[in-house]
C-alpha cells in the first residue's frame, strides 16, 4: 500500500508573493522546527519568487542554504507521474509488450533506445496491435515479421534447415498451401511430402518427438525446412501474432508528449484525448515517466502552511489547489478562506518571526545559534530594529534571546541588516517598486501600497523620484488599480516620502500631495494604510 501523499512528499510551508526577509525566514525556520515535532510528515520551507538582497545577505551570514523558489502550488506532472514505467527495447515483440499490459494492469508501453530515449508507444488499444491481439498474422509474414522473428519468440527448434525462406501465408488449412507459405502441422509426418508438393518454403511442426517416422519424412522432403514448437497446435496459432516486432507496430508520432513541469491543468486537455497514458519526457528526450488519468484522479491534494500573510490575493497561483493546514501570522485577519478547520496563530507583534521564536519556546525547542541569527535578522527588518509602531515589548525581549543565541550584538547587526536593504540608488525604478508591492481593497475602491526603505532618503534628487513616479503610474495602469501608492521609508530618521498616482482627479484631491513626507510614519500596516483608508473616507 502506498503511503498518504503527506508522508511521501513534503508539506510546503510557504510565504506572500514577492516574499521580503520575514516571510523568507519564517517559512525556513517554520518548516525546520516542524520538522523536529512532527510525527512523519516532512515539511520544506520555500519562497514564492526572487529574494532580496538583505534577505540573501542574512542566509549568507547565518551559513543557512537559501529556501527553494516555487512559482505556484498547481500539482506538476512530475509530482503526478509514475515513475515506474514498463518499457521494452526496439526488439522486443507484441508478446512481451502485451505480456507486460495484462500483468502490471497498464494501458500502454513505452518502447525506447538503449539510451532509454522515447522510441514510440504500444498499447492494445491501438488498431493495428489489437488486430493482432486477436490472431491475425497469416497476411504478413515477410512484411511485418519474419520466420527469424517466430524462431526468436516462440524459442523454435530447427530440425532439418530450409533451402528458402518463407515469405508467403501462414496457413493451417493444407489445401491452402502457396509457393513461399509457411504450413502448421500437428503430429503429421505423412503431410510434409504434400506440403513440398504445395510448394511450402518450410514448415512448424507440434509433434511430440523428432521419432523415426519424422527422420524419414524429411529425408524425402530435403530443402522443406521443419521447425518444431513445444506445445500444442492451438498454443502456436495463437502465439503466432505475438512475435511480430515491437517496433513494426508502435505510434510513433501524433500522441502528446508532457513535460514534468507542466502543471496538470495544462496536461488535462491532452490527457481527455488520449485513449491510454501520454510520456513524460526529460528536455533531453529520455523518459521521465507516463501519465494517465487514473494518476491525476488518484492523486490526493498538496498540503501548505501559509506564513506571514492572511490575503487571498497575496496566497500563491493555486492556492485553491491545495489544503492550508496552518496560518501564522502577525498581520489583519484577511480574505483568506478554508474548507475545513485550521490550526491559526495570528499575534499582533512586530514580525512573524518573533512568533516563530516563541514557538520554539513553547514547544520546549531551542532554536540552532543560525536560526536564531536568522529570526533575529528579519524581527529587525520588519520592526526596523524596533523603530516600528508595530514593535512589542516580546519583539524586544525575542530579539535580546536571539542576539544571545546567535552571538552577535543587537544594534551592531542591526543596523547592518538594514543596510542591506537599501537598493534606492542601485536598482532599477520599476523592479523597486515591485519588490514590496501589495494590494488592498477599502471603501469600494482596488488599490496597491509599495514600500521600499532607505538608510537616507535625501540621496533621491529630482531625477530619481521622477523615475519613481513613472514607475509607479505604469504599475498602476498595469494592475488596473484605482490609485497606487508608493512608500519611501527612512528608516533613520523614521519618516516615510509618500507619492501617489491615482486614475481619477478626485482621488488625488482625496489622497492629497505626492511627494510628502509624512514624519513619524514607517508602518504600512498600522500607519500608512489606516492614514489612506481614512482619506478615502473623508469623501463619504
Amino acid at each position: 500500500m502506498s503511503r498518504p501523499r503527506h508522508l511521501s512528499c513534503p508539506t510546503l510551508v510557504i510565504g506572500h508573493q514577492r516574499p521580503d526577509t520575514d516571510s523568507a525566514v519564517s517559512a525556513s525556520v517554520y518548516a525546520a522546527l516542524l520538522n523536529s515535532i512532527s510525527c512523519g510528515e516532512k515539511f520544506e520551507g520555500v519562497v514564492l519568487g526572487e529574494l532580496s538582497a538583505q534577505t540573501k545577505w542574512l542566509f549568507a551570514e547565518a551559513g543557512i542554504p537559501l529556501p527553494r523558489q516555487v512559482s505556484h502550488l498547481h500539482a506538476c506532472v512530475r509530482d503526478v507521474a509514475r515513475r515506474e514505467v514498463f518499457t521494452i527495447g526496439e526488439n522486443a515483440t507484441l508478446g512481451e509488450a502485451l505480456n507486460l499490459i495484462m500483468r502490471h494492469r497498464i494501458g500502454v508501453v513505452p518502447v525506447v533506445d538503449a539510451k532509454h530515449k522515447l522510441l514510440g508507444l504500444l498499447s492494445d488499444r491501438m488498431p493495428m496491435a489489437n488486430y493482432f491481439y486477436h490472431a491475425n498474422a497469416e497476411d504478413f509474414l515477410g512484411v511485418l515479421f519474419s520466420v527469424a522473428d517466430l524462431e526468436r519468440y516462440l524459442q523454435l527448434t530447427r530440425w532439418q534447415k530450409p533451402k528458402t525462406e518463407a515469405e508467403g501465408q501462414i496457413v493451417l488449412d493444407l489445401s491452402r498451401i502457396t509457393p513461399g507459405s509457411l504450413a502448421l502441422l500437428g503430429d503429421q509426418p505423412e503431410m510434409l511430402t504434400r506440403c513440398r508438393a504445395a510448394g511450402a518454403a518450410i514448415v512448424i511442426t507440434c509433434a511430440s518427438e523428432k521419432n523415426a517416422a519424422w527422420k524419414k519424412a524429411m529425408r524425402e522432403c530435403p530443402g522443406l525446412g521443419v521447425l518444431h514448437y513445444r506445445g500444442s497446435l492451438m498454443a502456436l496459432v495463437t502465439q503466432l501474432p505475438m512475435a511480430v516486432p515491437a517496433a513494426r507496430l508502435m505510434q510513433t508520432e501524433n500522441f502528446p508528449k508532457l513535460s514534468p513541469d507542466q502543471t496538470i491543468h495544462e496536461a488535462q486537455t491532452a490527457l481527455r484525448q488520449a485513449q491510454f497514458a501520454l510520456p513524460v519526457m526529460n528536455p533531453e528526450g529520455t523518459l521521465f515517466g507516463v501519465l494517465s488519468r487514473t494518476e491525476v484522479i488518484n492523486f490526493p491534494r498538496g498540503r501548505v502552511v501559509l506564513v506571514d500573510h492572511f490575503e487571498q490575493h497575496q496566497a500563491p497561483e493555486g492556492i485553491a489547489d491545495v489544503d492550508i493546514i496552518e496560518i501564522v501570522d502577525h498581520h489583519r485577519v484577511g480574505t483568506l478562506e478554508t474548507a475545513l478547520p485550521i490550526r491559526v496563530d495570528c499575534r499582533p507583534v512586530g514580525s512573524t518571526s518573533t512568533i516563530i521564536a516563541c514557538k520554539f519556546i513553547e514547544h520546549g525547542k531551542r532554536p540552532s545559534p543560525a536560526q536564531a541569527k536568522l529570526l533575529l535578522g528579519a524581527i529587525i527588518a520588519d520592526t526596523l530594529l524596533f523603530t516600528s509602531p508595530t514593535t512589542t515589548e516580546i519583539d524586544r525581549q525575542q530579539a535580546a534571546a536571539l542576539a544571545r543565541r546567535a552571538a552577535v550584538d543587537l544594534k551592531i547587526f542591526g543596523r547592518g541588516v538594514l543596510i542591506r536593504n537599501d537598493e534606492t540608488m542601485e536598482r532599477p525604478a520599476a523592479e523597486l517598486v515591485e519588490k514590496d508591492l501589495k494590494e488592498f481593497c477599502g471603501a469600494g475602491v482596488r488599490f496597491a501600497v509599495a514600500q521600499i526603505e532607505t538608510v537616507d532618503r535625501t540621496r533621491l534628487n529630482a531625477a530619481r523620484l521622477k523615475k519613481f513616479a513613472d514607475a509607479l503610474r505604469e504599475r498602476r495602469q498595469r494592475g488596473g488599480w484605482e490609485f497606487a501608492a508608493l512608500i519611501i521609508t527612512d528608516i533613520f530618521r523614521s519618516d516615510s516620502l509618500v507619492m501617489f498616482d491615482a486614475k481619477t482627479l478626485s482621488l488625488t484631491q482625496q489622497l492629497g500631495s505626492s511627494g510628502e513626507v509624512w514624519a513619524g510614519c514607517v508602518s504600512r500596516k498600522k500607519q500608512i494604510l489606516p492614514e489612506i483608508l481614512k482619506r478615502l473616507g473623508e469623501q463619504k
